[in-house]
């Protein structure tokens, strides 16, 4: 493929980068929306996860926010 111009290696790299930053955004949200959380604590949620993409999904899973703890 390099004789056309296409280096197979940095493709790969590159779908693999937009699958992290649509997918992780995204199997967050849905994640997010099991866990039952109500008012400005899903608004905020949200906010971040969106707003700041990779910070934002990595702080949701590392945190793992509980509707429970009141």
């Amino acid at each position: 493929m390099d004789a056309i111009g296409i280096n197979s290696g940095l493709l790969l790299m590159q779908v693999v980068i937009i699958f992290v930053m649509i997918g992780f955004p995204i199997i967050s949200l849905v994640d997010l929306g099991k866990r039952k959380l109500e008012g400005v604590a899903l608004a905020l949620w949200v906010l971040i996860i969106c707003a700041i993409p990779v910070i934002g999904w990595l702080a949701y899973w590392i945190i793992r926010p509980n509707a429970g703890k009141r």
